[in-house]
């Protein structure tokens, strides 16, 4: 399946903005750890929610971040994803 095919996918069976943003962060993140590109950058990427320092790092609040990325060298990268 192409990445358009799964778009509209998505915009097909999504019961929400919300529920449609949420399909797409986890598709990016899949993205981000096995195009060739990126694939071996990263020790981990995380979900917003689920990143463990979220509280210390982002003041527990929204700032607009859906995945955060931990680079091999230990940067994080803070990623906002837009379906």
């Amino acid at each position: 399946m192409n990445f358009h095919a799964i778009l509209d996918k998505y915009h097909t069976i999504s019961f929400s903005e919300r529920d449609k943003g949420a399909r797409f962060e986890r598709l990016m993140q899949a993205f981000l750890k096995t195009y060739p590109v990126y694939e071996g950058e990263f020790r981990h990427i995380w979900l917003w929610s689920e990143f463990p320092y979220r509280q210390s790092r982002g003041v527990g609040k929204d700032t607009g971040i859906d995945l955060v990325a931990e680079s091999v060298t230990g940067d994080f990268w803070a990623i906002q994803c837009k379906c």
